[in-house]
């Protein structure tokens, strides 16, 4: 017999976790909990895991859904069972309809607890439905059930985890007391069939899921056929969509200029905001508000990129104005598109397809198409930039406009839901920059968007600029206690126009009854005290030169920092109007 100074919870435990680290996966995020105790101390006592604490499990799941949105591996959540683990269900959504990679280790209790109204047990099987790419439920750690079917099951996770498209996994682990390691005997015939594992540093089982090649240019009628109507017109346009943040663009930006069409960068596409060429129409969205104006520029071939695009307006017209050719290639696959336009959808990796295209396709000597769209753009732009900076009050389209002008070549930006991604796709500058865009666009939700821009700073590295309204800001600001640890500081742009200003936007506004009070619900809350109980720089600002200062100062301070200015909602509305009724008319001409 072989003595080991464990029970078999722990043993269990500890070779989960360390397939984890040898498959590449070292970042544990853990939420402290009883049923837990397994799977948390062979974490803690593993040297190679680097562990973050996160005191609530909701905010737990959207910091791991910040990690893997620009790493693209999973950062492992480790919770207690219960209600901790429903707390994770709006994170994994995200990550579902965002293809971000996240593994989540639940504790559960026993069987015999299961159905008996014991305290903190719920039914966890399949708890997330089918948000998530597999679930497994592991039994009680047993003498009966060998170990390689433990690190097998792990290395199937982390397989459906991590291949394309990648999404959630769920493992349930369900444990007995004693919850703590005891001394115990282990016999040795139980390891026998992982003693090779034991003595390598190598993952137990290899997963090699079949990657997806573009088949040879030559040979595919399909491909020949999207070359060709490329090459045979001169009005065509590219759209690119929500791409990886650290995904490599000198394919995409050769194919743009190779092509000379107008392009559509969504802000998440991290071209948006980025000097890649003058081809980038970068008020498209104020463009297409004409119908006239949008007959006139309406393509005959349209390239998709990457996932779907901020803008309605832009699915509108093309729905309005469908292309002979809609071609879409996302390297996640799936059906993307709710306007049901494209009519050829490829499913492989970008750079691998922009390699062999870029090989047959021809430079587009007739530059009118892009020249007509490059006159009223421009002027749409001075309409902006004008308006924008002589509005005396500070408001949301100058703090926009301001961000992208100044952001440090190399920063982060993450953008909330609701107005500031809006605001930022609109009005934003683009400069001489390459900067990381992230944002919550898988169901665009206002909750979790501080533990995100928390764990997308930490796993970019950088200096993140996070640009939020009041409403999200409240929804999450338990998050704030995640700020102070990580090295990359936050730099926190909260706009706090003491309310809903999204719903300004909507027909609802028009009833004047009940819109106040029910949709834009309307508080008188500012934000110094919860930052101070949390450690944090916080500066209130009310004026456009204060904003200047006090960002530019922020971004260099190495701290976290939370700028709050106060914004008039009526205002912001008014000054939208006014520039889009301005460049209506210079559309109209």
């Amino acid at each position: 017999m072989e003595r080991q100074k464990d029970n078999l919870n722990t043993f269990w435990s500890k070779i989960i976790i360390e397939e984890f680290i040898r498959s590449g996966i070292d970042y544990f995020c853990i939420s402290p909990g009883s049923r837990s105790t397994p799977l948390t101390s062979a974490a803690a006592l593993n040297k190679k895991a680097i562990i973050k604490m996160v005191y609530d499990e909701r905010s737990n799941g959207y910091y791991a859904l910040g990690y893997g949105k620009f790493k693209r591996m999973p950062a492992v959540i480790i919770t207690t069972s219960g209600t901790s683990v429903p707390n994770l269900y709006p994170s994994i959504v995200e990550a579902h309809y965002s293809n971000i990679p996240i593994i989540v280790l639940t504790a559960d209790r026993p069987p015999e607890m299961q159905g008996v109204n014991a305290n903190q047990a719920i039914d966890q099987k399949k708890i997330f439905g089918n948000y998530v790419k597999l679930f497994s439920n592991l039994p009680c750690p047993d003498i009966n059930i060998m170990p390689e079917f433990i690190l097998d099951t792990i290395d199937h996770a982390i397989n459906e985890c991590t291949k394309s498209p990648c999404g959630p996994v769920h493992i349930n682990c369900q444990f007995r007391k004693p919850l703590e390691p005891v001394n115990s005997i282990i016999d040795k015939d139980y390891i026998k069939n992982i003693k090779k594992w034991q003595i390598t540093d190598k993952p137990y089982a290899k997963y090699i899921s079949d990657f997806k090649q573009m088949p040879d240019i030559h040979g595919d009628q399909h491909i020949s056929g999207i070359i060709d109507s490329i090459n045979s017109t001169n009005k065509g346009l590219i759209s690119v969509g929500t791409l990886n943040p650290n995904m490599e663009t000198t394919e995409i930006i050769r194919l743009i200029n190779r092509l000379n069409w107008p392009v559509y960068a969504d802000v998440t596409s991290g071209l948006r905001l980025t000097k890649c060429g003058s081809n980038i129409i970068r008020h498209f969205d104020q463009g297409i508000l004409s119908s006239k104006f949008n007959r006139r520029v309406s393509p005959e071939v349209v390239l998709h990129f990457g996932g779907r695009i901020t803008s309605k307006r832009f699915g509108h017209f093309l729905e309005q104005n469908r292309p002979k050719e809609f071609v879409a290639i996302n390297e996640n696959g799936g059906r993307n598109d709710p306007f049901q336009g494209f009519n050829t959808s490829i499913e492989t990796d970008i750079k691998l397809f922009l390699k062999i295209v870029l090989k047959k396709v021809q430079k587009c000597k007739d530059g009118r198409f892009k020249k007509f769209y490059d006159l009223k753009i421009r002027k749409s732009q001075d309409i902006i930039e004008n308006i924008s900076q002589e509005a005396k009050e500070i408001n949301e389209v100058f703090i926009a406009r301001h961000i992208s002008k100044i952001i440090p070549d190399g920063n982060s930006l993450f953008l909330s839901s609701s107005m500031p991604i809006r605001d930022m796709d609109l009005y934003g500058i683009y400069g001489k920059k390459n900067i990381l865009v992230g944002s919550n666009r898988g169901v665009s939700g206002i909750d979790g968007v501080i533990s995100t821009a928390v764990g997308f700073a930490k796993s970019s590295h950088t200096v993140t600029t996070l640009l939020i309204g009041d409403q999200a800001f409240i929804h999450d600001v338990n998050s704030l206690s995640l700020i102070k640890a990580n090295k990359d500081p936050l730099v926190i742009v909260l706009v706090n126009n003491q309310g809903g200003g999204i719903f300004h936007f909507l027909p609802i506004s028009e009833n004047k009854e009940i819109f106040e009070k029910y949709f834009v619900f309307p508080h008188d809350f500012t934000f110094k005290g919860v930052c101070s109980s949390f450690k944090i720089d916080h500066f209130l600002i009310q004026d456009k030169k204060s904003f200047e200062g006090q960002y530019e100062a922020a971004l260099g301070s190495g701290r976290p920092v939370v700028l709050e200015i106060k914004t008039d909602r009526n205002y912001n509305l008014w000054i939208r109007r006014k520039i889009k009724r301005e460049i209506l008319k210079i559309l109209e001409k």
